[in-house]
């Protein structure tokens, strides 16, 4: 059975691994509108599929490694405000995945065959998945970032990062063009940072210390 300590250093590696993914993605979306009113041409380019992939890949790293981050300030400042946090993050997460699988799966089959039935798509009951998400990809991290920054066992700038990803980061869902897209990239690139540095610490956590034998000194000689 694996120790804390070993539990907590894999949930680090875990955060570490999504946060690169998401940046990767982020810095994507440069080149790509991922807003709702995408083209069918946007919708069936070559950066498209890949995109959400890896934003779902990051997604699923960043909530495997969740609980870590709670667990290692649940003593602090921040415990219930924290654990409120963490569940609204992965709450909109969960449904955040959901709409990315329709998004990779379903919207470049309308794209090609009815292009005329992308935004019926978007009326349907995908739209609770997809409203949640924003939403809860809002309130989650302000809450997990003002646990953070009250807990003071992450640095204060790890949850003012979150705070600042939750106001930016949404902003590319229902706008295009260069300056969204900046704005959200900073948005994107805040929280990575923010859950990099938690994963970072926690690779570094400390080995459980051992009961030491020692024998006892010899008497000295006189």
């Amino acid at each position: 059975m694996m120790s804390s300590t070993t539990l907590f250093r894999l949930s680090g590696m875990i955060l570490l691994l999504g946060a690169l993914v998401s940046v990767i993605a982020g810095l994507m979306t440069l080149f790509l509108d991922i807003s709702l009113s995408a083209s069918p041409g946007t919708i069936l380019s070559s950066l498209w599929s890949p995109f959400w992939s890896l934003t779902f890949v990051g997604t699923v790293l960043v909530v495997l490694g969740l609980p870590a981050l709670y667990l290692r300030q649940a003593a602090g400042r921040g415990g219930m405000l924290g654990l409120i946090g963490v569940f609204l993050v992965g709450l909109g997460n969960f449904l955040g995945m959901a709409t990315v699988a329709y998004f990779v799966s379903i919207l470049p089959l309308l794209a090609e065959k009815a292009p005329n039935l992308i935004n019926a798509g978007y009326e349907t009951s995908l739209a609770a998945f997809g409203l949640g998400a924003t939403v809860l990809g809002i309130i989650g991290p302000l809450l997990l970032g003002s646990a953070v920054v009250r807990a003071k066992v992450f640095p204060s700038w790890v949850g003012i990062l979150l705070m600042v990803s939750a106001v930016l980061s949404p902003v590319t869902t229902f706008a295009s063009g260069a300056l969204v897209a900046l704005i959200g990239l900073v948005g994107i690139v805040s929280a990575a940072i923010a859950y990099g540095w938690v994963g970072l610490i926690l690779t570094q956590q400390p080995k459980a210390r051992g009961v030491e034998a020692s024998s006892p000194a010899p008497a000295a000689l006189h």
